[in-house]
C-alpha cells in the first residue's frame, strides 16, 4: 500500500482528500503543519507529498528543503495562488508538481499517481545503474547527478527530465511527449510548467543558459539533449 503525508491545515479540505486517497487504496499520514510533518514516524518511507502552501507555522516552498532532507518522495503543492512567479517560487524550493485550488480530485489522483508511478520507474532499472554523457554522470540507483565531477542537487522532476534526455542525446522531444513521459499522463496546460522545470535545469547545468550546451530548445518542437 503505497504510503501519502498529506500536510494540510484546512479539516475539510483534508478530510476530502483522505477519503479519495483511501478509496484508491492509499495509506494517509495527515498533518495540518510544518511541525507536525516533520515529525511523521517513517517520513523516509513515504511514497508521496501533499503539501499545502499556507500553513500555521511556516509557508509550504519554505517547508520542502526542510522534508528534502528527511525524504526524496516527490511533492505535489495545493495552493490558491495561481500566478506563475507564485508556481516558480514553488518549483524552486524544489516542488515537483502544482494544483491550484479549487482542484477536481480525480485530477490529484492521477498526478500522485503519475508522480509515484515515475519516482519507482526511476528506482527499477536493473541494468544500467550509471549514465554519462560530456560532463554529466547519472546514477540512477542513487539519484546523484554531476557536472564535470561536481555534484549538483535536482528535484525528482529534473532529474526525470535529465534522464528521459540523457538515454537519447539528439532526439528531439516535443513539449506534449516531454509533458506525458514526465507525467504520466497528457495535460492541458502543463506546457509552462514543463518550461519552468526546464529553465530551472539548465540554470543548474549550464555555464551560460543563454548558449546552453546540454538542453538544447528546438523552436517550434521541444527540446534534445545537445549532441
Amino acid at each position: 500500500m503505497k504510503q501519502i503525508l498529506l500536510i494540510e491545515d484546512e479539516a475539510g479540505i483534508s478530510q476530502m482528500i483522505t477519503v479519495q486517497l483511501k478509496m484508491f487504496g492509499f495509506n494517509v499520514h495527515e498533518a495540518t503543519d510544518a511541525k507536525t510533518a516533520l515529525s511523521t514516524n517513517k517520513i523516509e518511507s513515504i511514497d508521496a507529498i501533499i503539501l499545502d502552501w499556507m500553513l500555521p507555522d511556516e509557508e509550504g516552498p519554505n517547508l520542502i528543503p526542510k522534508l528534502r532532507q528527511r525524504t526524496d518522495a516527490p511533492i505535489l503543492m495545493l495552493t490558491a495562488r495561481s500566478e506563475m512567479v507564485d508556481k516558480l517560487t514553488g518549483f524552486e524550493a524544489g516542488a515537483d508538481d502544482y494544483l491550484t485550488k479549487p482542484f477536481d480530485m480525480m485530477e490529484l489522483i492521477a498526478r500522485i499517481k503519475a508522480l509515484i508511478r515515475r519516482s519507482g520507474d526511476s528506482n527499477e532499472d536493473e541494468k544500467i545503474t550509471t549514465i554519462k554523457y560530456k560532463g554529466l554522470t547519472l546514477n540512477l540507483e542513487t539519484r546523484r547527478v554531476e557536472v564535470d565531477e561536481e555534484e549538483i542537487e535536482l528535484t525528482p522532476t529534473e532529474f526525470t527530465i535529465l534522464e528521459i534526455m540523457i538515454k537519447k542525446p539528439g532526439v528531439v522531444f516535443s513539449r506534449n511527449q516531454l509533458i506525458e513521459l514526465v507525467m504520466g499522463y497528457e495535460y492541458e496546460g502543463y506546457g509552462r510548467t514543463l518550461d519552468s522545470h526546464i529553465a530551472r535545469l539548465r540554470s543548474k547545468l549550464e555555464i551560460d543558459v543563454k548558449s546552453p550546451e546540454y538542453i538544447i530548445t528546438v523552436f517550434g518542437i521541444g527540446y534534445k539533449l545537445g549532441k
